[in-house]
């Protein structure tokens, strides 16, 4: 599908600019302490972080200061936003809302939101199933379709109220696209031989307690792409909910909808 890239009405100053001077991601100088919370991970270095199915219903979530991470965020969230990480892989099921990304480089990223914002970004991998991503004084970004498959995927669309045939993947709309002092070029498209297919297996009495299935991918794909290269993560839900029904998180989502 086709649509007109831009800056969506009310979004254009939704988030601040960080500043340079808060970033703890210099590998030679100190490095918080990790801090995990039922809605971020935050600080961690060399770790698999993982949400599954029914853990975030909605909330928002923030990832922030991760280092050379795998990242599974698996439920349905209303906004995440991703700040100083590097080196890290990250998939991101369905946002009912946007995706913001910032000061952060050497990613790869598979995500699917209603509108996705890059700042001050570098050399990232970005599989994403969006209307129009946007860039900001980034470079080096790699733009492909979502390439997703895991249990509960075509679900998690519907609940978001994502509409799989619709894909604007590659409309990218640059702010800053005459500003050479930002090294040229801010954007690309990947080229096709370089999509990578990722499938997420779950395993053990999580997975039964779930009851999701096999991984799904309800996003239309080129004939071509469903032959190309497969990773797969497997990862074993624990065998009792992470978290209580009791605990409020979210505020947008209400018997499975927003």
């Amino acid at each position: 599908a086709e649509g007109e890239a831009g800056p969506l009405a009310g979004e254009d100053d939704a988030v601040e600019a960080l500043d340079p001077a808060d970033d703890d991601s210099d590998d030679d100088g100190p490095r918080p302490d990790p801090v995990e919370d039922r809605t971020s991970f935050r600080h961690f270095v060399d770790e698999t972080l993982v949400r599954y199915p029914g853990d975030l219903k909605g909330a928002n979530f923030e990832l922030e200061g991760l280092n050379n991470c795998e990242v599974l965020l698996l439920d349905v969230t209303s906004q995440v936003t991703i700040d100083r990480c590097k080196n890290c892989r990250i998939l991101i099921a369905p946002v009912n809302g946007s995706v913001f990304l910032r000061d952060s480089k050497s990613c790869m990223l598979s995500l699917a939101c209603k509108q996705l914002r890059t700042r001050a970004c570098s050399h990232c991998d970005l599989f994403v199933h969006t209307r129009g991503p946007i860039v900001e004084t980034s470079s080096g970004m790699r733009f492909e379709r979502w390439n997703c498959w895991y249990p509960g995927a075509a679900e998690h669309f519907a609940k978001a109220e994502l509409d799989p045939e619709v894909n604007d993947w590659n409309n990218v709309y640059d702010f800053n696209a005459d500003d050479d002092t930002t090294p040229q070029p801010h954007w690309s498209i990947m080229p096709p031989e370089e999509f990578l297919r990722w499938e997420v297996q779950f395993e053990g009495e999580g997975e039964a307690r779930l009851g999701l299935g096999a991984p799904d991918n309800p996003v239309p794909l080129p004939d071509d792409y469903l032959e190309a290269e497969l990773e797969q993560t497997v990862v074993e839900p624990p065998a009792r909910a992470q978290f209580a029904e009791r605990v409020p998180i979210g505020k947008r989502m209400v018997d499975g909808k927003f």
